[in-house]
């Protein structure tokens, strides 16, 4: 049990990495990504780590 407790721990504190970039600069987290176009910004790149938010939110259910 304390090596389920730990692991869901640790996936807890996990970062999410979003990102907002601009999409005519070159891809440099492998991730793909949305582009969107943003008023004043123009057109940008809306990326983040889907693994990792799935174990988080996996890990908060499991902890509540």
């Amino acid at each position: 049990m304390p090596q389920l407790l730990n692991q869901l721990v640790t996936d807890a504190q996990l970062t999410i990495d979003f990102r907002m970039e601009n999409a005519d600069t070159p891809n440099t987290t492998g991730q793909q990504g949305v582009q969107v176009k943003v008023k004043g910004l123009g057109e940008q790149r809306i990326s983040m780590s889907t693994e990792s938010l799935v174990k988080k939110t996996q890990a908060f259910g499991l902890l509540e």
